[in-house]
């Protein structure tokens, strides 16, 4: 593509791919991703998308923006990567580069988070005004993007939301078009611009190396001592609740997702005091730092953190029997003997007579445990089949009978794939893992599934219908074909002679 524009300050990737289609007046999407990437099937994806090699490529004439520089300054890939696994942060950057399968948002925990995506357009109605006196034109700022925050930090107001949801079509890059649609204003809290204004900063870091899960436990076992929140080894979670309630109240913290109980033992907040074994997300960790370190910036917090010594703060102490007497040891070890005999592994070191003698073991004889039960581990039992497949294929296969019998003389509908058939399902993903269970559901795919050729017959039928023509020539032929979003070089050879039968034509008019 020729004057691909260039992207803007803070604009999502995403943006200006759909300004490039602004500008060339390309209104297929599907078109639009033949100019930029060549490829027909790249999803349009907000946050982080893949492919960027192919953007670089198309920027090369400005010679200031490499794939770096547009990972972090053009996509919500900041918010991310400073606590994940630096393994992992320079895993997503090959992915982004490239083809991804989504597998970007599975590798930095977006799927499992407990902080929800954003499904809608959002924007802020005084930015826009002074994006068009400054660039001459709209654009999607990343800033107005954060999950759970639609608050704009610059005018201190809330954020617009447009109707339109990005799932309706994953091929489309949609330009900022505020005039075209019903806008509503989102409702927000005064907290929202404290961590506003921190995940903002995350995505103005520069391009650096995460810390290690090591360095993220020291750093929160030393905030917490600097409030003489520690007991030794032990964090006493109860005032780290109190210092964090004072901050953010519950009802806020329950707005977000992210609600604490003092009691649970594994809430995420609890849990951030301790080893860390996975990665925590941007508005968790921000939480804690305004409320315990409210005078440190983002900047400053991750230049602290990656400088803590790599070190493992818990040390495991060495294992010796050297010092105990043998007689004690075969005692020992003729006790949990006849325990395991008696009770097993799981159900012996429960008991009361076993605890002790158990812990004793794993502390001095650690070894010796662990093989001898792993020699006595109780068999697994063989699963019982907990669903019925025939009725449920039965059941399964009604549904896609209605979905079918419910669209079927609509000629506006998408393409009846196989796919679109088990997405109108509830559970369409689940049914697609297990259609080989599933023989009545797969022949009613195999049968029932609309082709490409059957599609584009349907779409110029549409087309035909909507114009309120009963007899075409062959100068009504582009008139159909654009109506029906076809061309000459995507059209299948069957369309072509339906086209060129209602015409009356046996080839096209030049």
């Amino acid at each position: 593509m020729w004057n691909f524009p260039t992207p803007l300050p803070d604009e999502l990737i995403y943006s200006t791919i759909a300004r490039a289609g602004l500008h060339h007046g390309i209104q297929s999407p599907k078109q639009l991703l033949d100019e930029v990437y060549q490829d027909r099937k790249v999803v349009a994806t907000i946050d982080l998308p893949s492919h960027l090699n192919a953007i670089v490529h198309l920027l090369e004439r400005t010679g200031c923006f490499t794939l770096i520089d547009l990972i972090y300054k053009h996509t919500m890939f900041g918010l991310y990567a400073p606590f994940v696994q630096e393994s992992h942060r320079q895993k997503a950057i090959i992915l982004m580069a490239e083809q991804a399968s989504g597998s970007i948002h599975l590798m930095l925990g977006l799927n499992a988070s407990r902080v929800p995506n954003n499904t809608k357009f959002h924007y802020c109605p005084i930015c826009i005004q002074q994006q068009r006196e400054t660039y001459g034109e709209y654009f999607w700022n990343r800033a107005w993007f954060l999950p759970n925050l639609s608050i704009c930090l610059k005018h201190n107001c809330s954020l617009l939301s447009q109707d339109y949801i990005q799932q309706q079509h994953r091929h489309l890059f949609l330009p900022l078009l505020p005039n075209q649609t019903q806008d509503s204003a989102h409702s927000y809290y005064k907290e929202d611009f404290i961590l506003g204004q921190m995940a903002v900063d995350l995505l103005q870091l520069d391009p650096q190396s995460s810390p290690s899960y090591e360095q993220w436990t020291r750093f929160y076992l030393e905030i917490a001592d600097a409030k003489n929140f520690r007991r030794g080894n032990h964090v006493c979670h109860d005032q780290t609740y109190e210092q964090v309630i004072n901050k953010f109240n519950d009802v806020y913290l329950k707005s977000k997702n992210l609600g604490i109980d003092p009691d649970q033992d594994t809430s995420w907040f609890r849990s951030i005091f301790r080893k860390h074994r996975k990665a925590f997300s941007f508005l968790e960790h921000c939480i804690v730092w305004s409320s315990f370190i409210p005078e440190m910036s983002p900047k400053e917090i991750m230049q602290y953190v990656g400088s803590i010594s790599t070190t493992p703060y818990f040390v495991k102490r060495p294992i010796s029997t050297e010092n105990v007497p043998p007689i004690k040891i075969r005692e020992i070890r003729q006790k949990w003997q006849n325990i395991v005999l008696l009770h097993g592994v799981t159900t012996g070191r429960n008991i009361k007579s076993g605890q002790a003698i158990y812990m004793w073991l794993y502390r001095n004889d650690q070894n010796w445990l662990l093989t001898f039960n792993s020699r006595h581990l109780s068999q697994p039992q063989v699963r019982k089949n907990k669903v019925n497949w025939l009725i449920r294929d039965f059941s399964i296969t009604k549904e896609l009978f209605k979905v079918l019998y419910r669209s079927n003389d609509d000629l506006a509908c998408p393409r009846m794939s196989k796919n679109w058939f088990l997405n109108q399902l509830s559970k369409g993903n689940s049914i697609s893992k297990h259609l080989h269970q599933l023989p009545l559901s797969s022949k009613f795919l195999s049968t029932y599934y609309e082709d490409t050729m059957t599609y584009q017959i349907r779409r110029i039928t549409h087309a035909m219908i909507k114009l309120g023509y009963t007899q075409s020539s062959t100068t009504d032929r582009w008139r159909i074909l654009r109506l029906a979003g076809l061309s000459k070089e995507r059209i299948t050879q069957e369309a072509q002679i339906f086209l060129n039968m209602i015409c009356e034509k046996k080839i096209y008019a030049h």
